[in-house]
């Protein structure tokens, strides 16, 4: 059985509120799919600031391939950071961090970071209690492993709605980093929230209210 997961992806669109330790703000999280092709974006802006996160991936016997990846961000004079990845024969970044790497010598599927939140949903929904995922280091291009463990079962009240959800927990003892992620059963594991948490604060992310489904 491969490290990644199959592909199963609904299209959705939702409200999510945004909260760091420089910007808080309302974002809208939507992903479309037509003829085995999808967007994923999340992005939201205000009086001080904006955040948009974007990429593009396809589905090829039913595994996520990642195209491109787009990442911005901009808070008043603290945050100004940009960066966008390009899947092909090599994998390339520019922006803040430039590098290059050969797919040639990778063995391993690579995804990008948006993208790679639809794998994980997929194998929690197959019962995988441990998932692992491969990454680029958005700073070096350094490929990394990436594993996860279903933690518990937790209920969320959303815009009056009660989601069952899978709590989901990854730790980056390194970084003394932990990133939590709630997939909504009825929403065929969409994500709903995330919780990460570092040397540099927190960063929350919740669904307020669902848009469209399906």
């Amino acid at each position: 059985m491969p490290l990644w997961a199959q592909a199963e992806v609904t299209p959705f669109k939702a409200e999510f509120l945004f909260k760091g330790p420089v910007l808080t703000l309302t974002t809208v999280r939507e992903m479309s799919v037509d003829n085995n092709l999808g967007r994923f974006t999340f992005s939201g802006k205000n009086a001080i600031g904006n955040l948009k996160i974007s990429s593009t991936f396809s589905i090829n016997n039913d595994e996520l391939e990642s195209l491109d990846y787009e990442f911005r961000a901009r808070a008043a004079l603290i945050i100004n950071r940009k960066q966008q990845l390009v899947f092909d024969e090599n994998i390339t970044s520019t922006g803040d961090h430039d590098w290059v790497i050969s797919k040639d010598s990778i063995s391993n599927k690579i995804l990008d970071p948006l993208t790679a939140q639809l794998a994980l949903a997929s194998k929690i929904a197959q019962g995988k209690q441990e998932v692992t995922l491969f990454l680029p280091n958005l700073k070096n291009g350094e490929i990394e492993s990436n594993e996860f463990m279903l933690v518990q079962a937790e209920s969320l009240v959303i815009d009056g709605i009660e989601y069952e959800c899978a709590v989901v927990q990854r730790i980056r003892e390194n970084e003394n980093r932990v990133t939590k992620y709630w997939f909504a059963k009825s929403l065929d594991y969409s994500l709903v929230k995330t919780v990460d948490v570092d040397d540099n604060g927190t960063v929350e992310m919740t669904m307020t209210k669902l848009l469209s489904f399906g």
